[in-house]
């Protein structure tokens, strides 16, 4: 397995490199100015590459409802994937099918709803049963300089290119800003193409500037009048 030496400290040296060979003013950047940046690129990569991770907790006997502080803490989660209570797959249900359940407290374990910050566990619950939940989150904001970023490392030259576009624009060299920034969105089409498995790249949805070109006889379209033109020979 490949071993890359990356962490908070080597991402800003690389930007503070890349402004330094294009002006004297390249030292002339805030750290906080650059770590902002790496944040806010990895929260737009995370749109398509979501970080995926787990979240265990203990139940307490006949407890159902359980604050998401407890629970998961201070993670910004975006999608429950899937639920384990005791090692046996629950489902998710609406707030509907839960109000109109009669008695939520009775019964197997078998759903779970959100309801607020409430994570709550239809049926009777046990103790000290494991529920495991399978989670997609946003990656966590890099703050030390230690800190590895929870993107793929080949996405850490997409974040240095996205710093640099933000600090040209922070100074309004625009057109510098611009360059950088398309740069950006050429390495994240690339990472796109790299972490989708080759089995599901044909399915993925592609937008186009239109649906189809314009349609003539050559393509095969067949007309129903002879005589467009009207013409009398």
């Amino acid at each position: 397995m490949r071993t890359v030496n990356r962490n908070l400290e080597t991402l800003i040296r690389r930007v503070r490199e890349e402004l330094r060979a294009e002006g004297p003013d390249g030292a002339g950047y805030s750290d906080f100015s650059i770590v902002e940046a790496f944040n806010s690129a990895m929260y737009n990569l995370a749109e398509e590459f979501p970080v995926k991770d787990t979240i265990t907790f203990t139940t307490v006997e006949d407890t159902g409802e359980y604050s998401l502080d407890e629970v998961i803490g201070d993670v910004e989660f975006e999608n429950i994937i899937r639920v384990l209570y005791d090692g046996k797959q629950i489902r998710g249900i609406a707030l509907e099918s839960f109000f109109a359940i009669e008695n939520p407290s009775e019964g197997p374990v078998e759903q779970w709803v959100f309801w607020g910050d409430r994570f709550i566990l239809v049926g009777k619950v046990e103790a000290e049963k494991e529920v495991k939940m399978y989670i997609t989150r946003a990656p966590k904001k890099l703050m030390d300089k230690d800190d590895v970023p929870e993107t793929p490392y080949y996405a850490d030259e997409a974040l240095a290119q996205y710093a640099i576009a933000a600090c040209y624009r922070e100074s309004r060299d625009y057109e510098r800003a611009n360059f950088h920034y398309g740069i950006f969105l050429r390495l994240k089409d690339s990472i796109l193409r790299r972490g989708t498995p080759q089995a599901q790249r044909e399915h993925r949805v592609t937008m186009r500037d239109s649906y189809w070109g314009p349609v003539s006889d050559k393509d095969g379209m067949d007309t129903s009048d002879t005589n467009p033109g009207g013409r009398v020979d």
